[in-house]
Protein backbone atom coordinates (compact mmCIF):
# COMPACT_ATOMS: atom_id res chain seq x y z
CA UNK A 1 0.00 0.00 0.00
CA UNK A 2 2.42 2.65 1.00
CA UNK A 3 5.06 2.96 -2.17
CA UNK A 4 8.84 2.38 -1.73
CA UNK A 5 10.54 4.44 -4.92
CA UNK A 6 13.64 4.71 -6.10
CA UNK A 7 14.48 8.17 -6.09
CA UNK A 8 16.81 8.05 -9.13
CA UNK A 9 14.76 5.91 -10.97
CA UNK A 10 13.56 7.66 -14.21
CA UNK A 11 9.87 6.99 -13.28
CA UNK A 12 10.15 8.79 -10.43
CA UNK A 13 7.99 12.07 -10.80
CA UNK A 14 5.07 9.62 -12.06
CA UNK A 15 5.49 7.39 -9.00
CA UNK A 16 5.86 10.69 -6.81
CA UNK A 17 2.56 11.90 -8.34
CA UNK A 18 0.84 8.59 -7.72
CA UNK A 19 1.87 8.50 -4.08
CA UNK A 20 0.96 11.65 -3.25
CA UNK A 21 -2.12 12.22 -4.85
CA UNK A 22 -3.54 8.95 -2.90
CA UNK A 23 -2.17 8.20 0.18
CA UNK A 24 0.42 11.13 0.55
CA UNK A 25 2.92 8.82 2.20
CA UNK A 26 6.38 7.23 -0.02
CA UNK A 27 9.38 5.78 1.25
CA UNK A 28 12.31 6.37 -0.90
CA UNK A 29 15.78 4.84 -1.36
CA UNK A 30 18.60 5.47 -2.99
CA UNK A 31 18.94 9.24 -1.68
CA UNK A 32 22.18 9.83 -0.37
CA UNK A 33 25.85 9.56 -1.68
CA UNK A 34 28.05 7.10 0.32
CA UNK A 35 29.79 9.81 2.39
CA UNK A 36 26.29 11.37 3.30
CA UNK A 37 24.70 7.82 4.10
CA UNK A 38 27.84 7.28 6.65
CA UNK A 39 26.98 10.92 8.34
CA UNK A 40 23.69 10.38 9.13
CA UNK A 41 24.38 6.70 10.74
CA UNK A 42 26.93 7.95 12.85
CA UNK A 43 24.36 10.81 13.65
CA UNK A 44 21.85 7.99 14.57
CA UNK A 45 24.42 5.96 17.24
CA UNK A 46 24.66 9.50 19.12
CA UNK A 47 21.15 9.70 19.32
CA UNK A 48 20.63 6.74 21.12
CA UNK A 49 23.90 7.76 23.59
CA UNK A 50 21.48 11.27 23.98
CA UNK A 51 18.61 9.36 24.89
CA UNK A 52 20.40 6.80 27.81
CA UNK A 53 21.58 10.37 29.38
CA UNK A 54 19.64 10.25 32.61
CA UNK A 55 17.27 11.98 32.66
CA UNK A 56 18.23 14.90 35.04
CA UNK A 57 20.73 15.53 32.39
CA UNK A 58 18.62 15.21 29.61
CA UNK A 59 16.20 18.18 31.45
CA UNK A 60 18.77 20.62 31.42
CA UNK A 61 18.17 21.43 27.72
CA UNK A 62 13.94 21.11 28.49
CA UNK A 63 11.68 22.42 25.87
CA UNK A 64 11.22 25.56 24.99
CA UNK A 65 7.55 26.44 23.71
CA UNK A 66 8.10 29.98 22.12
CA UNK A 67 11.51 28.49 20.53
CA UNK A 68 9.86 25.07 19.79
CA UNK A 69 13.25 23.62 20.83
CA UNK A 70 14.65 21.44 23.11
CA UNK A 71 14.01 18.13 25.45
CA UNK A 72 10.67 17.17 26.15
CA UNK A 73 9.61 14.11 28.65
CA UNK A 74 7.88 11.10 28.03
CA UNK A 75 4.32 12.30 28.47
CA UNK A 76 4.61 16.13 27.82
CA UNK A 77 3.37 15.88 24.29
CA UNK A 78 -0.32 14.48 22.54
CA UNK A 79 -0.24 15.24 19.39
CA UNK A 80 -4.00 13.80 19.02
CA UNK A 81 -5.53 16.21 21.57
CA UNK A 82 -8.56 13.54 21.99
CA UNK A 83 -5.85 10.74 23.18
CA UNK A 84 -4.24 10.78 26.45
CA UNK A 85 -0.44 12.10 25.96
CA UNK A 86 2.54 10.15 23.89
CA UNK A 87 4.38 7.44 25.01
CA UNK A 88 7.47 9.22 23.49
CA UNK A 89 10.61 11.66 24.58
CA UNK A 90 11.88 13.81 21.80
CA UNK A 91 14.28 16.59 21.40
CA UNK A 92 13.76 19.37 18.54
CA UNK A 93 16.48 21.37 17.05
CA UNK A 94 17.49 24.18 14.68
CA UNK A 95 20.31 26.50 13.93
CA UNK A 96 18.64 29.39 13.76
CA UNK A 97 16.28 29.53 16.83
CA UNK A 98 18.18 27.35 19.03
CA UNK A 99 19.90 29.01 21.98
CA UNK A 100 23.36 27.82 23.05
CA UNK A 101 22.29 26.73 26.42
CA UNK A 102 19.57 24.32 24.65
CA UNK A 103 23.03 21.86 22.91
CA UNK A 104 23.09 19.08 24.81
CA UNK A 105 26.70 19.39 25.97
CA UNK A 106 28.15 15.90 27.38
CA UNK A 107 28.38 14.27 23.57
CA UNK A 108 31.36 14.83 21.49
CA UNK A 109 30.28 17.15 18.25
CA UNK A 110 26.59 16.66 19.50
CA UNK A 111 26.14 19.77 17.80
CA UNK A 112 28.46 19.63 15.10
CA UNK A 113 26.80 16.49 13.60
CA UNK A 114 23.13 17.96 14.17
CA UNK A 115 23.73 20.42 11.97
CA UNK A 116 25.22 18.42 9.55
CA UNK A 117 21.57 16.34 9.71
CA UNK A 118 20.39 19.14 9.11
CA UNK A 119 22.08 20.33 5.93
CA UNK A 120 21.64 16.94 4.39
CA UNK A 121 17.77 17.14 5.58
CA UNK A 122 17.71 20.44 3.37
CA UNK A 123 19.22 19.13 0.52
CA UNK A 124 17.24 16.69 0.21
CA UNK A 125 14.03 18.56 0.99
CA UNK A 126 14.88 21.10 -2.24
CA UNK A 127 15.31 17.89 -4.43
CA UNK A 128 11.89 16.99 -3.54
CA UNK A 129 10.30 20.01 -3.90
CA UNK A 130 11.86 20.41 -7.71
CA UNK A 131 9.76 17.46 -8.39
CA UNK A 132 6.81 18.48 -6.91
CA UNK A 133 7.09 22.01 -8.67
CA UNK A 134 7.43 19.72 -11.76
CA UNK A 135 4.55 17.35 -11.23
CA UNK A 136 2.68 20.95 -10.23
CA UNK A 137 3.58 22.64 -13.01
CA UNK A 138 4.66 25.80 -10.73
CA UNK A 139 8.01 26.66 -11.89
CA UNK A 140 10.33 26.79 -8.49
CA UNK A 141 7.29 28.29 -7.04
CA UNK A 142 7.35 25.78 -3.57
CA UNK A 143 11.56 25.98 -4.32
CA UNK A 144 11.56 29.85 -3.58
CA UNK A 145 9.29 29.30 -1.15
CA UNK A 146 11.71 27.22 1.36
CA UNK A 147 14.55 29.50 0.06
CA UNK A 148 15.06 30.65 4.13
CA UNK A 149 12.58 27.96 5.56
CA UNK A 150 11.38 27.35 9.06
CA UNK A 151 12.34 24.02 9.82
CA UNK A 152 12.45 21.97 12.36
CA UNK A 153 14.03 18.21 13.12
CA UNK A 154 13.19 16.22 15.49
CA UNK A 155 14.97 13.12 17.30
CA UNK A 156 12.12 10.60 19.01
CA UNK A 157 12.83 7.73 21.40
CA UNK A 158 10.09 5.44 21.78
CA UNK A 159 10.99 3.84 24.90
CA UNK A 160 10.96 -0.16 26.21
CA UNK A 161 7.56 -0.07 27.96
CA UNK A 162 5.99 -2.09 30.56
CA UNK A 163 3.85 -0.13 32.14
CA UNK A 164 -0.24 1.05 32.17
CA UNK A 165 -1.07 1.87 29.29
CA UNK A 166 -4.52 4.18 29.61
CA UNK A 167 -7.67 3.91 26.92
CA UNK A 168 -6.41 4.82 23.89
CA UNK A 169 -3.53 5.71 24.51
CA UNK A 170 -0.35 5.31 21.61
CA UNK A 171 3.55 5.58 21.01
CA UNK A 172 2.51 8.54 19.01
CA UNK A 173 -1.20 9.02 18.82
CA UNK A 174 -3.44 9.58 15.37
CA UNK A 175 -2.28 12.77 13.41
CA UNK A 176 -1.64 14.88 10.32
CA UNK A 177 1.56 16.54 9.74
CA UNK A 178 1.44 20.55 10.10
CA UNK A 179 3.56 21.95 7.65
CA UNK A 180 5.05 21.55 3.64
CA UNK A 181 6.04 17.93 4.03
CA UNK A 182 8.14 15.69 6.24
CA UNK A 183 11.29 13.32 5.61
CA UNK A 184 11.27 10.84 8.44
CA UNK A 185 14.18 8.35 8.94
CA UNK A 186 13.25 5.12 10.65
CA UNK A 187 16.50 4.62 12.95
CA UNK A 188 15.72 1.32 13.55
CA UNK A 189 13.66 -1.86 12.09
CA UNK A 190 10.90 -1.95 14.93
CA UNK A 191 7.53 -1.96 13.42
CA UNK A 192 4.08 0.15 14.58
CA UNK A 193 3.86 3.39 11.86
CA UNK A 194 0.73 2.91 9.96
CA UNK A 195 -0.80 4.90 7.78
CA UNK A 196 -4.46 5.34 6.67
CA UNK A 197 -5.81 5.53 3.64
CA UNK A 198 -8.26 7.52 1.75
CA UNK A 199 -10.89 5.08 2.74
CA UNK A 200 -10.32 4.63 6.14
CA UNK A 201 -8.15 1.65 6.38
CA UNK A 202 -4.81 1.78 8.39
CA UNK A 203 -1.25 0.04 6.69
CA UNK A 204 1.85 -0.36 8.14
CA UNK A 205 5.33 1.84 6.86
CA UNK A 206 7.54 -0.71 5.75
CA UNK A 207 11.39 -0.08 6.52
CA UNK A 208 14.21 0.12 3.82
CA UNK A 209 17.65 0.53 5.61
CA UNK A 210 19.23 3.98 4.46
CA UNK A 211 15.51 4.62 2.79
CA UNK A 212 13.76 7.77 4.03
CA UNK A 213 9.75 8.08 4.42
CA UNK A 214 8.34 11.45 2.93
CA UNK A 215 4.97 12.69 3.78
CA UNK A 216 2.47 15.63 2.77
CA UNK A 217 1.74 17.85 5.57
CA UNK A 218 -1.59 20.19 5.87
CA UNK A 219 -0.43 23.00 4.77
CA UNK A 220 0.83 21.62 1.20
CA UNK A 221 -2.48 20.20 0.99
CA UNK A 222 -4.08 23.57 1.41
CA UNK A 223 -1.61 24.78 -0.97
CA UNK A 224 -2.54 22.13 -3.76
CA UNK A 225 -5.94 22.71 -3.02
CA UNK A 226 -6.45 18.83 -2.23
CA UNK A 227 -4.40 17.72 -5.53
CA UNK A 228 -1.80 16.53 -2.57
CA UNK A 229 -3.34 14.91 0.96
CA UNK A 230 -2.02 15.00 3.75
CA UNK A 231 -2.78 11.55 5.59
CA UNK A 232 -3.32 10.74 9.65
CA UNK A 233 -0.81 8.53 10.85
CA UNK A 234 0.16 6.91 14.40
CA UNK A 235 2.91 4.40 15.92
CA UNK A 236 0.49 1.55 17.68
CA UNK A 237 1.89 -0.43 20.65
CA UNK A 238 2.28 -3.62 18.65
CA UNK A 239 6.09 -3.64 19.79
CA UNK A 240 6.01 -1.31 22.45
CA UNK A 241 8.37 -4.09 24.23
CA UNK A 242 11.46 -2.53 21.55
CA UNK A 243 12.90 0.53 21.76
CA UNK A 244 12.00 2.91 18.56
CA UNK A 245 13.99 5.29 17.30
CA UNK A 246 13.23 8.06 14.43
CA UNK A 247 14.46 11.36 13.57
CA UNK A 248 11.24 13.41 11.59
CA UNK A 249 12.70 16.53 9.51
CA UNK A 250 9.37 18.76 9.20
CA UNK A 251 9.51 21.20 6.45
CA UNK A 252 7.43 25.00 6.39
CA UNK A 253 8.37 27.77 3.97
CA UNK A 254 9.59 31.12 5.03
CA UNK A 255 7.48 33.12 7.36
CA UNK A 256 5.92 35.83 5.86
CA UNK A 257 4.51 33.14 2.94
CA UNK A 258 1.31 33.27 2.32
CA UNK A 259 -0.15 29.75 1.29
CA UNK A 260 -2.88 29.71 -1.49
CA UNK A 261 -4.29 27.70 -4.14
CA UNK A 262 -1.95 27.10 -6.54
CA UNK A 263 -4.10 25.51 -9.18
CA UNK A 264 -6.92 26.61 -11.38
CA UNK A 265 -9.72 25.20 -9.63
CA UNK A 266 -12.05 26.83 -7.37
CA UNK A 267 -10.03 27.37 -3.74
CA UNK A 268 -11.16 25.09 -1.05
CA UNK A 269 -9.50 27.21 1.54
CA UNK A 270 -8.88 30.88 1.94
CA UNK A 271 -5.04 32.23 2.24
CA UNK A 272 -3.60 32.11 5.28
CA UNK A 273 0.21 33.04 6.44
CA UNK A 274 2.44 29.34 6.61
CA UNK A 275 4.20 30.56 10.64
CA UNK A 276 0.79 31.53 11.80
CA UNK A 277 -0.62 28.32 11.11
CA UNK A 278 2.05 26.64 12.36
CA UNK A 279 2.27 28.69 15.43
CA UNK A 280 -1.44 27.53 15.96
CA UNK A 281 -1.30 24.20 15.46
CA UNK A 282 1.42 23.56 17.91
CA UNK A 283 -0.17 25.75 20.46
CA UNK A 284 -3.10 22.45 20.00
CA UNK A 285 -0.10 19.51 21.29
CA UNK A 286 1.15 20.91 23.93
Amino acid sequence: MIPVIDFQSKTVLDETREAYTTVGFAVFTNTLNNTDSTSMTEWFEVIKTFFDLPLETKKKYTYQPELNQGYSIIGEERVDPDAPEDINETFNYNPDRMTEDLWPTEIDNFKELALNTIRLNNELTNKILHNFDCILGTGDLLVEAHKQPHNNTRIIHYPAYEGPIKENQKRIGEHTDYGTLTLLWQINDVPGLQVKDLKGDWHPVPYREGGVIVNIGDLLQRWTNDYFVSTYHRVVNSHIHLPRYSMPHFVDPTPGTIVKNLTNDPSKYEPIESLAYLKWRLAQSY
